[in-house]
């Protein structure tokens, strides 16, 4: 755990790319700020190629997330702000309410996602 109660870990590390200290230094960042805005959550943020952040909830689907294209955020302070975002309408898509996971509510369903 760190400072924040937080407790982020880097799980793998499936390949060696120039730009993965950087796309670590971002998902941690992200990890960060959807504590921050969205407590208690299971966030799962990893990054593909590309500079591709991709996040998502751990008591989602596994198909269902969001990516972030942090190679075309001007700043930082823009970065953050499609990250914070994306955690918003990914909670709601999931019909959980923005804000702190209370531990008993479950997504019931994936608004915009076809039924399976």
């Amino acid at each position: 755990m760190n400072a924040d109660g937080m407790d982020v870990q880097l799980v793998e590390r499936s390949s060696v790319s120039s730009e993965d200290p950087q796309m670590l230094m971002i998902a941690q960042l992200a990890a960060q700020r959807l504590n921050e805005h969205y407590p208690n959550h299971w966030w799962m943020i990893g990054w593909a190629p590309g500079m591709t952040l991709v996040v998502k909830h751990g008591m989602g689907d596994a198909r269902y997330g969001y990516t972030v294209d942090a190679a075309k955020a001007a700043s930082i302070t823009q970065l953050e702000q499609a990250i914070i975002f994306g955690g918003g309408e990914l909670l709601e898509r999931m019909n959980l309410p923005r804000g702190a996971w209370n531990g008993v509510d479950e997504p019931t369903s994936y608004d915009g996602a076809p039924p399976r």
